[in-house]
This record gives structure tokens, C-alpha cells and sequence, in this order.
């Protein structure tokens, strides 16, 4: 379905809109008149914060200009966004410029380099133009608030008259786009002292009609320019954008607090005697949901896709033996999920594992979800995942030697079916299942199930008191009141790798547990554009990804990491 201008929030025709109500009804003033003059008895503050995308704030000075809206445009001195050809354009049109300073998280806390990084950067905008007002740049991911850089320093003994949240007065109705909403349940740092927690706009629709009810003395309203596009393709990538962002923040609030009380455990202290398995999922590009085997994909399975294309698809085989030298590197013995088609596609990959005293287990014929993962309907009966399933698990184990014992369901997506048909066709575990307040890709609600191996009930993926001669791995997670997946994937590049260490020490205290990733998470390399629902996550460049994951790995690295058959041992007689 079409969504029309009308209909979406924050776009440069909705705050057109915006700013037609604020024209009719309200005068406008600077920060900078704010701060030196007397100002009308009602009026709107209009500020704009430049994080990225400087051209955007062309957009917005100029549909302010045509209106008779006067605003302050505060700029980021970083390159991608201190263009002064933009910043003169601006000025011209009479706005107010300011500093958007950022120093002290810059500086990592140290307050004299931030002071004299201020002094700097301050001193390169006043050869434009004059800087009178100045307002921090709030940066989520760090820990630092540049706000407190004015603890121990007067910014007035710099020339600047006032700070936007350190200097307005507690009278003043506070909104902000900050996370796609007025409201401010998305922000970390983004709050000033006011009354804005009486006053209530999720939507621009909803500020507008507060400005033309007039009921309010003053308004003061904080526009990000990079979240109003002009074009459906700006305004969707910003809102995949702005909802991720949002996610992370969410988790990032609620860790923050937990941490306040979180005793640090010395990295060289092993925590427990309890045991660690490094996991990788073998797959390339082709095989994700988006692209082959899902209810959604463009291709009904692999077998169509090579029918079909013709231009390179192999992007697996060089990030593979990245794996294999960061493996060697760290001393760790893995477990690899291969899916079983790669045998044929990728000549000599999985003996290049084996050969290297890696276990091999099992990830699908090739990687097509046995079940729908919203509907959780099966995508193919009992009889062809077994007949499948067990083609596969010989396959491996003709091509690398080995036993295949283990197996992981493609995209994650189980059920307790499954899990009796792997133990009737030879498999003596599973690590598919994912506890998770995120999503739950399988037909359980998995109540009962913790981060630790289990014994599932037959039919079900609970655990039973019962035991069997199969045993769940499930994932590791960081319970913070919500629980957040610690491994590979999306949350790997999104989350960062210090979270993802706390959340292994946690389900390690908790009992044996596991970390998996793809050997593609690593990739420098940018893969086709191709697929319905395509990975967001996949703007996140390798390079970040394999930092992360020597992060994690020099963290634990006196940890008890065997691979998963090993750990099998402790449950049954192999």
C-alpha cells in the first residue's frame, strides 16, 4: 500500500505544516534572544540540532525563512557535517548559528583536553560567524555527559551567553523529535527542567493542533533536520533507522541502570568452573530468509536461486578462513553449523575446518525454515525434514570425517517436533532455541527455559525432569529486566561487544552456555542488494564485527571453551 506524504510523520511536507501553525499563531525567537532580551509573553522557540546530513538543515532554514521563522542551527564541528558554505547560507537567511559541542565524550572524560578542544572548535565557527548560544550533543553510547564539562568551567568566560539546556528557565514546554516521537520516552540525555511531563504530543499532527489551541505560552521545540526527508526513500531508511536506534537506547537505558549496582568481576578471575562453547553458523549471503527458503523470500530455495543467477555468489569462503586464523589466534576450539549444501558449492571449505580439529554439526540441507516464524505453521512435513535433515547429517560426516552428533535449525526457527525427529535420525542435540524478550522464533513459549542445556520434554522445547538422550543448547543471554541476546547476528554489530561480555559472564553464573556468530558477520565486503526484509544490521561493516569478536574472545580467554560435543558428554554416554 501506498503511504502518501499526508500520511507520514516526519517528513519536510509535514513540517512544512509545522511551521505554517507556529507562523499563524506564535512569534518565534533565537536562543540567543532568549537568553539576552526580553521576549513576548508567548512565543516558540525553534532550535535545530545538525548531527548528520547537513544539507537537510538547508531545507528547514529555508521553509523557516519563507515562513518569517527565526531558529538557532546548532552544528557539530566533526567533518561530515561542519560544511561552512551551508552554515553561511543559513546565517544569511537570519537564523542563529551555535556550537553543538561534544568534547568532553571526545575527549573520554579527561576535562581539561575537552576544555581546549572547546576553545578550539569554538574559535574555527566564529571565523564564519558569531556564536553567542551553545547546546551539547548528546552521544548515547558514551558514558560521559559533555554537559558536565561546565562543573568545573564558566562556558561565559569563552564569550558564550548561555547553554540550551543549562540556561532556560523551568517555565518553558519542552518538545523534541529525538526518537521519532514529541514525547521523550526515546531519549537519554535529551531533557531539560520543565513542565513538558504535563503537556503531551506523540505525533507532529498532535503538536500542531496544541499550537493552534494557543493554550500554551510558549513552545520549545527541538528539530533534528536528518529526520524530516523530503523523499518516501529518505523517510523509509530513517525510520529503519530511528526504530533501531530507538531498540538499542531502550536496552542501553535499562543496562545503565542495572549497571549502577553491577559488581565488576576481574577478566582474569575465571567465573566458574562452568563451560563455554564457541559456535559458528556456516551459511552465505543466499541462504538468509530474505533471499531463499522463507515464507517472504525471492527464491524458493537455493536449488532455484543457482538456477537463476548467474553473477557471483560466493562471499563465504575468504571470511571463513578469517574465522579460522581468529580461532587459531584465541587458542579456541569451535563448533561449526555448516549447512549441507555448501559441500557442494564451496570444494574443500569444510575439510579446511575439520582438518583444523573443529567439530562439525549440522545447520539444515540448505537452510530452508522448517517453520513460519510469525504464523509458526510448519513450511514442510515431518516425513521431508527427516528425509532431508538426515541426507544432510550424512553428507557432513562423509566429507569431514567426523561423527555429526549436533544441529541448529536455519534462522533459528524450532519447534518440539523437530527435536523428536533429530533424536529418531541419530542427532544428540540441538542449540536452536533463543530466550529472548526481543522475539521468539519458535512454538513455545519457553516460560521455563533458561540460558543453560536441558533435557526437552517430548514434543515440547520446555525442559522435562525426565531424562533423554537429547539435550538443548540454548543461546546466552543478559537479563537487565529485559532480556537482550548475547551473540552474533544484529545484536553483535548493534549492541557492541562490552554488553555482549556481561551477558556471557551472566549466563555462565547461571550454567554451561554458548556464543555463536557467522563467519559473514565478519566480511569487508558489501553483498548484493537483493531480497525482501534485507538484514539492516548488514550496514554495520565487518571490520567493527571482527573487533568486537576479539574483544569478546580476549575477555574470555580463561574460560572453559570446549566445543558443544563435549559439553554433550556431561548429559549422556557418547
Amino acid at each position: 500500500m501506498f503511504i502518501s506524504s499526508e500520511t507520514r510523520d516526519f517528513t519536510s511536507h509535514k513540517f512544512l505544516r509545522l511551521c505554517e501553525a507556529i507562523s499563524s499563531n506564535y512569534p518565534t525567537i533565537t536562543m540567543a534572544e532568549y537568553m539576552e532580551k526580553e521576549h513576548p509573553e508567548c512565543f516558540v522557540l525553534m532550535r535545530h540540532d545538525i548531527d548528520r546530513m547537513p544539507e537537510r538543515a538547508l531545507v528547514t532554514a529555508r521553509i523557516e525563512h519563507e515562513l518569517g521563522i527565526k531558529s538557532t542551527y546548532y552544528f557539530r564541528t566533526v567533518k561530515n557535517v561542519f560544511k561552512p558554505e551551508i552554515i553561511k547560507q543559513i546565517k544569511s537567511m537570519g537564523h542563529e548559528i551555535g556550537y553543538h559541542y561534544e568534547t568532553l565524550s571526545e575527549a573520554k572524560g579527561d576535562h581539561k583536553k575537552a576544555l581546549a578542544l572547546f576553545q578550539s572548535n569554538l574559535e574555527k565557527l566564529r571565523e564564519m560567524c558569531e556564536i553567542k548560544t551553545i547546546c551539547m550533543h548528546g552521544k548515547p553510547l558514551s558514558k560521559h555527559d559533555n554537559r558536565e564539562l561546565w562543573k568545573n568551567y564558566d562556558f561565559r568566560d569563552f564569550g558564550v551567553t548561555g547553554e540550551a539546556y543549562l540556561s532556560v528557565k523551568d517555565d518553558l514546554n519542552y518538545f523534541s523529535d529525538t526518537g521519532r516521537t514529541w514525547g521523550h520516552r526515546n531519549s537519554i540525555r535529551d531533557c531539560i527542567p520543565g513542565k513538558t511531563e504535563r503537556v503531551f504530543a506523540e505525533t507532529t499532527d498532535e503538536l500542531i493542533e496544541l499550537i493552534e489551541k494557543r493554550e500554551l505560552n510558549n513552545f520549545y521545540i527541538l528539530v533534528h533536520p536528518e529526520r524530516w526527508p523530503s523523499s518516501l526513500l529518505g523517510w523509509g531508511l530513517y525510520y529503519s533507522t530511528d526504530t533501531s536506534v530507538n531498540l538499542g537506547k531502550k536496552i542501553l537505558i535499562k543496562w545503565r541502570e542495572k549497571n549502577r549496582n553491577f559488581r565488576v568481576i576481574s577478566k582474569n578471575k575465571m567465573l566458574s568452573k562452568n563451560k563455554m562453547s564457541i559456535t559458528v553458523d556456516v551459511e552465505d549471503w543466499y541462504h538468509i530468509p530474505s533471499v531463499c527458503g522463507s515464507s517472504f523470500s525471492v527464491y524458493k530455495d537455493v536449488n532455484e536461486f543457482f538456477k537463476k543467477w548467474n553473477d557471483r555468489y560466493d562471499y563465504l569462503s575468504e571470511p571463513t578462513r578469517k574465522t579460522l586464523d581468529l580461532l587459531d589466534e584465541f587458542n579456541i576450539t569451535a563448533t561449526f553449523f555448516i549447512v549441507a549444501d555448501v559441500v557442494k558449492r564451496y570444494p574443500g571449505l569444510i575439510e579446511s575446518i575439520s582438518e583444523k580439529g573443529h567439530e562439525i554439526a549440522c545447520h539444515g540441507a540448505d537452510h530452508r525454515c522448517v517453520v513460519d516464524t510469525k504464523t509458526k505453521e510448519p513450511l514442510i512435513d515431518v516425513e521431508e525434514f527427516e528425509v532431508t535433515t538426515l541426507n544432510a547429517k550424512k553428507l557432513l560426516e562423509r566429507t569431514s570425517g567426523q561423527e555429526v552428533i549436533g544441529y541448529r535449525a536455519p534462522n533459528g526457527a524450532v519447534t518440539g517436533w523437530m527435536l523428536d525427529s533429530l533424536e529418531k535420525i541419530g542427532f544428540k542435540y540441538d542449540s536452536s532455541v533463543s530466550v529472548n524478550s526481543l522475539y521468539n522464533k519458535s512454538d513455545s513459549s519457553l516460560r521455563h527455559v533458561s540460558s543453560f542445556p536441558y533435557y526437552p520434554a517430548p514434543g515440547s522445547l520446555e525442559p522435562s525432569s525426565e531424562k533423554r538422550n537429547f539435550v538443548e543448547f540454548p543461546w546466552a543471554y543478559y537479563d537487565i529486566g529485559i532480556k537482550i541476546p548475547t551473540y552474533g547476528g544484529p545484536t553483535l554489530r548493534f549492541l557492541g561487544s562490552h554488553l555482549k561480555f556481561r551477558g556471557l559472564k551472566q549466563s555462565l553464573n547461571r550454567g554451561d552456555t554458548i556464543f555463536y556468530f557467522h563467519p559473514i558477520d565478519i566480511s569487508r565486503e558489501k553483498f548484493p542488494s537483493i531480497g525482501n526484509r534485507r538484514p539492516f544490521y548488514w550496514t554495520i561493516k565487518g571490520k567493527i564485527v571482527e573487533e568486537r569478536l576479539r574483544y569478546v574472545f580476549k575477555e574470555i580467554e580463561n574460560i572453559n571453551k570446549v566445543p558443544l560435543k563435549n559439553q554433550a558428554r556431561s548429559y549422556f554416554e557418547i
